[in-house]
């Protein structure tokens, strides 16, 4: 089993905006050229990185003045923080001086930097001015819809459940040990034991099985009551990330897409309870079919249950191990981190209309 990816292009661009963010930050706090910063590095950054810093450079004069236009009255340029400056610099340059990129990669991009690296209000700010200096550096011409439209990479989206679009309460259970007066981590710890939680994922008990076997286990090593260990683990709640949602309904309007989980026998309810079941066109659970991701018959089945060729998946998930599986049957897996990351890999699979 893979145990590390080689990166993404799109993680080798969003590495080099970075490197290209950190040499515009450091050489403007310090007060030096930006040449003098790249001079002093013991390896040179990606090509990207170096046409990003030195495009910025290049340009700052004619970048400076659009941008100052654009942030006021409200603000002066040099009343910005330094990283959001340094980020609508970037953004500027490859606007004006980047055409061959797709202007929401790049927009979206601006945010992903402002989001890591500023404040909770630099995505918002960030957006605002590059969107408005897009309007000037990109003008709309009249054109064709194919003209305009990205080329899609995928015929289909197959996206992962849990720690993608559903995200537990992770502190319930550790409520319920000090609750119950157990050492914390007791529950999950019997609950997630691999032979155990497999033995779920792949329908061999139902849940109401797994839960109780969970209690019956906690109760035996620890003398509790063994009904309350079931009902706590039972109840754990969750939320949804409706911004993951949205760009999966978006896709849904382009291309089939389907869930792909490893999850117990509740699957189907869980999802009808979020309100959520309807929004996929199909549903693969691991205790329904017999089979967990990594292996490659839980990745086939999503793609037979669409009637999509494996070459032609999108697939994500937040586990390495589990898109190293995908890779490995042929489909185009990406590693989920974010949703503006994922909105990104949406956009340049063509998947997602800018």
């Amino acid at each position: 089993m893979m145990s590390d990816l080689e990166p993404t292009e799109t993680e080798l661009r969003r590495a080099a905006r970075e490197r290209a963010l950190e040499l515009l930050y450091e050489a403007e706090i310090k007060g030096l050229d930006v040449q003098d910063v790249l001079d002093g590095l013991p390896l040179p950054p990606a090509p990207l990185a170096l046409e990003l810093v030195h495009g910025v450079q290049a340009h700052a004069e004619q970048i400076d003045e659009l941008l100052t236009r654009r942030v006021a009255p409200r603000w002066s340029l040099a009343r910005l923080a330094a990283v959001d400056r340094a980020i609508l610099r970037l953004g500027t340059y490859e606007l004006f001086g980047a055409n061959d990129r797709s202007q929401a990669v790049i927009l979206n991009e601006a945010v992903v930097l402002a989001r890591r690296f500023g404040t909770d209000d630099s995505p918002r700010f960030v957006n605002g001015v590059l969107s408005a200096i897009a309007t000037e550096a990109r003008p709309q011409a009249p054109a064709k819809p194919e003209d305009t439209t990205p080329t899609r990479q995928a015929d289909a989206l197959i996206v992962d459940l849990d720690g993608v679009i559903r995200h537990w309460d992770n502190d319930a259970l550790t409520t319920a040990d000090r609750q119950l007066g157990l050492p914390r981590g007791t529950i999950a710890k019997v609950a997630f034991d691999p032979e155990r939680l497999g033995r779920a994922m792949r329908g061999e008990m139902n849940a109401g099985q797994w839960a109780a076997e969970i209690g019956a286990a906690v109760a035996e090593a620890h003398g509790v009551y063994r009904e309350a260990v079931t009902v706590a683990f039972s109840q754990v709640g969750w939320r949804i990330d409706e911004r993951v949602m949205e760009l999966v309904d978006q896709v849904r309007e382009q291309v089939p897409v389907a869930l792909l989980s490893n999850a117990s026998s509740r699957l189907t309810d869980d999802l009808r309870r979020s309100g959520i079941l309807d929004r996929f066109d199909a549903v693969v659970g691991s205790a329904d079919i017999g089979v967990c991701k990594p292996e490659r018959e839980a990745f086939l089945a999503a793609t037979e249950g669409l009637g999509v060729a494996p070459e032609r998946c999108m697939f994500v998930d937040d586990v390495e191990d589990n898109v190293a599986g995908a890779s490995a049957v042929g489909m185009q897996a990406r590693r989920f981190r974010d949703v503006d990351e994922l909105a990104t890999d949406l956009i340049e699979a063509g998947l997602l209309l800018p």
